[in-house]
């Protein structure tokens, strides 16, 4: 009976080292579970914007023998709202607080008819009679320098009586008039306010047709209400639209234009025409319409010359006049032949004023000009036009024909006399 006792010893002792190695396993599992599984979990679940500063190093702040790690890119916690936050959501959150809506009050003076005694003995006798009335004129603006200047158009507030500029905060300042620059149709306004938010300036020298466009502004004077611009977005159509003054009575002529698709309403004019980097590559000025609304064909005066502009008259307080010292004449057919000229298109150079730009640049009298900065020129009322509403420091190049032979000669414009 001996040995029928020691084999139930060995099984009950087997029996024994199996239950004490399943609960070990079971206790290290335990363990690991509570230890691993939390940081795991933690790392597939948190956006980068959720993980704790004190887990992320610097490559300088590692040893020298060690590298620093390769990046970890975790999803967004929130991926839909990640989508909708879109370069233009940031853009316009960058520049929306600089953007202004104005009321300009100007006084229009109408003609009508009044009664000249109220007695009915005369038989309601109506005299003509001059009316004066206050009409608001709405439109917007950027605020350009935390000092208070503001860039809008100068159709907006010339001849306005009174200036009322209305922030994204609500607040209602009064504004007065620094200068007023007509031919660019630009205006630099004033309000007497201190920390303002100033947008950011682009340049327009390098803007892409396509690249997104977005109008900030006024639409209608529907943010006098609630402070808030309206935005609209689109891309350039084009770049270096010109347009001549729209007639003899006109004094703006607009030239190389930001051309858009980004809805300009009435209200919008001098409001910031924005890139996805939410700079102001341009100001706002008109559409081409037939129906007087919005068609899709907007345009906006590039920065980089109502910079030029806005400075002008920020120290001097108005236009200065160019001067190059130049005139010319129409090329006749008497002057075509005695020049031996075939070509009539251009203008003759008739005078040189001493030690103007002009003869500093080694224009001739007798010099044909055939083209200014690349464009035409058929006879004097082009060339009028080219050089019209250029300011000055602005380069001017010239295609010249002189004896036959071919040339250009570029100057400056130089500050004249009023």
């Amino acid at each position: 009976m001996e040995p029928s006792h020691q084999g139930t010893s060995r099984r009950n002792y087997s029996l024994i080292s199996y239950i004490l190695a399943a609960l070990v396993g079971s206790l290290i599992g335990v363990i690991v579970m509570v230890t691993v599984l939390p940081e795991t979990i933690k790392s597939r679940v948190l956006g980068p914007a959720d993980v704790p500063e004190a887990s992320v190093s610097n490559a300088q702040d590692l040893p020298a023998e060690q590298s620093a790690p390769a990046p970890v890119f975790l999803p967004p916690s929130d991926p839909i709202g990640y989508s909708r936050r879109t370069a233009v959501v940031s853009a316009v959150e960058r520049v929306g607080p600089s953007v202004v809506s104005i009321v300009a009050t100007q006084v229009v003076r109408q003609r009508g008819y009044a009664r000249l005694f109220d007695d009915p003995f005369f038989g309601g006798m109506m005299v003509p009679r001059i009316y004066s009335r206050e009409v608001p004129n709405t439109g917007s603006g950027v605020i350009i320098d935390e000092a208070g200047y503001i860039v809008t158009n100068a159709h907006v507030v010339r001849r306005a009586k009174r200036i009322r500029v209305v922030l994204t905060d609500g607040r209602a300042l009064d504004s007065k008039v620094i200068g007023l620059n007509v031919i660019s149709d630009l205006a630099v306004l004033k309000v007497e306010e201190n920390d303002l938010p100033a947008a950011a300036l682009g340049v327009s020298n390098d803007v892409m047709v396509g690249e997104w466009a977005i109008a900030i502004g006024n639409p209608l004077g529907l943010a006098i209400e609630d402070a808030q611009p309206a935005v609209t977005v689109g891309v350039v159509s084009a770049v270096g639209r010109d347009f001549p003054r729209s007639g003899s009575e006109s004094r703006t002529v607009y030239r190389d234009m930001i051309q858009t698709d980004a809805s300009i309403n009435p209200g919008n004019s001098g409001g910031p025409l924005v890139n996805a980097l939410g700079e102001v590559i341009g100001i706002n000025a008109f559409i081409l319409s037939e129906s007087g609304g919005s068609e899709g064909i907007g345009f906006a005066i590039p920065i980089d010359h109502a910079t030029k502009v806005v400075d002008e008259l920020i120290k001097y307080g108005k236009p200065r006049t160019g001067w190059i010292g130049l005139y010319v004449t129409d090329l006749t057919r008497f002057f075509a032949e005695e020049l031996g000229v075939e070509d009539r298109a251009g203008v003759l150079v008739s005078e040189v004023t001493e030690r103007s730009p002009a003869q500093r640049a080694g224009i001739r009298v007798g010099d044909v000009i055939r083209k200014v900065n690349g464009s035409p020129v058929a006879n004097r009322a082009d060339a009028r036009e080219l050089l019209y509403g250029l300011l000055v420091g602005d380069t001017v190049e010239f295609n010249l024909e002189r004896s036959g032979a071919s040339l250009t000669v570029s100057l400056q414009i130089e500050e004249g006399l009023e």
